[in-house]
């Protein structure tokens, strides 16, 4: 891994609140933790196809199904290949970038290789959910929010002799799920008390939306109700699942209107505009929904969305834009799951970048880092980092407002400031400490250009100073030399510093002056050797805007 990389992974992220919950911990981590525990005897395989394969608990499998121990065709890393995107890609989805149908249609098999039959095992419950929170933690993420179906009822394996007819399997959750919550609620607890620096977890309850109208109402009752009993785990509602097949919230109007008639405040957290098809387009293959999918863009504003997940398509629409800037809705961007969905080829003409500069909150998801096979929710950083230009304050920006825009309460957002500003403040100053430690050798810094070049005798312009190398000033002090009058530099980039013009205007009558502008970049001690001249006037010229911030 780069060092860039290894950076980030150590950069305190706040929160990731757009990740699914049964694929985020990495299959290998997944199958180590099964491989060590007292499942690995009923775990059992079933390849149906090359990229179809399935795995299960049973104490007696149904026909069809292999046992995994001690099988060497089903090694950990012969299994793990089978279930992530990265194993099994063929050359016809990595020929075609962006056709999001071809990279669907061999994600789809995948969610339930290692899925809800494993993750919904009691057992396992707890072991997966600690996982994932050591996960977050090893990676300096302090606060986490999940979707998952509330259909994901807990189980074990019983020898009786009437669950045997079911291979084993007693279901032992109710039709909410809420066991499953409960469970989950005494692993967060205990890990929080164990990391003081964890801030917190909560739930989004989500629906598949290729499924009918009493099928979401249902659903999103069923939210309501887990969201009034369990109002510090459960904090909303959400539609998963390829949004250009499926239906869209138009569709399902008459059920988030019943919900609003009884007056309940559900939040949403809608799925909106993962997709790069134009406006027009009519992807879904519901010939009772006759509404494309870029209607999501504006419906899911007009229903009170809380946040919007990857909001790709809102780039093509100024208006809403700007309506999502006003109402402070909150895009959670997946660049990673974008470019291996096929949505965005190029991560640097990724639309995150132009609603970050818009002024749009956005926050940085990860989405199914485990299922994907990149695990890890430092890749969607450095991704973001690398391409889209960013510096030190757009990283804090977006850690902050992970937290801003949590489902967290106002009490509970002030204690996560709190810790995330320790952590941060501690990560800049050991990484300051790392940096003053560096040294270079056979690199000579070179001035190119600066602009402006004059200035009001005044002084204050600020100059800015373009050339290479000039990391070689990190944790030194830059002397911009005007004449014999010093000024303090600022380091900005290894290929820029700002310079500050000095006053003159004290004691001078001159109209006019010009003189050499030379830069130290080690507290005076030596001056790079090439020398600018610099112009004073007085203030009846025209200002010279300052363009570059």
């Amino acid at each position: 891994m780069s060092e860039v990389y290894m950076l980030l992974k150590k950069f305190p992220k706040g929160g990731n609140i757009h990740l699914h919950h049964n694929h985020v911990v990495s299959k290998q981590k997944m199958l180590e933790l099964i491989f060590s525990s007292f499942l690995y005897d009923h775990l059992y395989v079933k390849a149906s196809a090359p990229a179809m394969w399935n795995l299960d608990f049973f104490l007696n499998p149904p026909q069809g199904w292999n046992k995994v121990k001690d099988n060497p065709s089903y090694s950990k890393d012969i299994l793990v290949k089978h279930a992530t995107l990265l194993g099994v890609i063929d050359m016809k989805a990595t020929n075609n970038p962006t056709n999001s149908d071809l990279r669907w249609e061999e994600m789809n098999p995948l969610f339930g290789v290692l899925g809800s039959n494993i993750i919904n095992h009691a057992n396992f419950s707890k072991i997966y959910m600690n996982a994932l929170l050591q996960q977050a933690m090893d990676e300096n993420v302090q606060y986490l929010e999940t979707k998952s179906s509330s259909s994901n009822k807990l189980y074990v394996l019983d020898p009786a002799r009437s669950y045997l007819v079911k291979n084993g399997k007693r279901f032992i959750d109710n039709d909410l799920g809420e066991l499953e919550l409960q469970f989950t609620n005494e692993v967060v607890q205990k890990f929080k008390q164990n990391n003081p620096n964890f801030v917190g977890y909560k739930r989004i309850i989500n629906s598949y939306r290729g499924k009918d109208e009493q099928y979401i109402l249902k659903n999103a009752k069923k939210a309501l109700t887990l969201f009034e009993k369990y109002p510090d785990l459960v904090s909303g509602f959400d539609l998963v699942a390829e949004e250009d097949k499926g239906y869209s919230l138009l569709f399902y109007l008459d059920d988030f209107a019943k919900m609003a008639a009884k007056n309940v405040s559900l939040p949403y957290f809608f799925h909106t505009g993962e997709t790069n098809w134009p406006d027009d387009l009519l992807s879904s293959p519901h010939n009772d929904d006759p509404v494309p999918t870029m209607g999501n863009v504006y419906d899911a504003i007009l229903l009170g969305a809380k946040r919007v997940g990857h909001g790709i398509g809102y780039v093509k629409h100024p208006y809403l834009m700007e309506v999502l800037k006003k109402k402070n809705i909150a895009i959670e961007v997946n660049p990673t799951s974008n470019k291996m969905l096929g949505y965005v080829a190029d991560q640097r003409h990724h639309p995150a970048i132009t609603y970050l500069r818009y002024g749009i909150p956005i926050v940085l998801g990860s989405d199914d880092p485990a299922t994907f096979g990149y695990d890890e929710f430092t890749v969607d950083w450095y991704e973001a980092f690398m391409s889209w230009g960013l510096n030190l304050a757009d990283l804090r920006h977006l850690a902050f407002n992970s937290l801003r825009y949590s489902s967290l309460s106002s009490s509970e957002k002030n204690v996560a400031y709190q810790k995330w500003k320790v952590s941060y403040d501690s990560f800049i100053l050991n990484t300051k400490t790392i940096a003053c430690k560096q040294t270079f050798q056979n690199t000579s810094p070179h001035i190119f250009r600066i602009f402006p070049q004059e200035s009001d005798t005044k002084g204050g312009t600020k100059i800015q100073v373009f050339g290479r190398n000039f990391h070689v000033a990190i944790c030194k002090k830059i002397i911009c030399k005007f004449g014999d009058m010093k000024t303090k530099g600022t380091f900005v980039y290894s290929h820029r510093i700002i310079c500050h013009s000095p006053d003159l205007s004290h004691g001078n009558t001159i109209h006019s002056r010009v003189v050499p502008l030379t830069i130290s970049l080690d507290g005076g001690l030596t001056y790079i050797q090439n020398t600018f001249t610099f112009s004073y006037f007085q203030n009846n010229h025209l200002p010279i805007p300052d363009i570059f911030g």
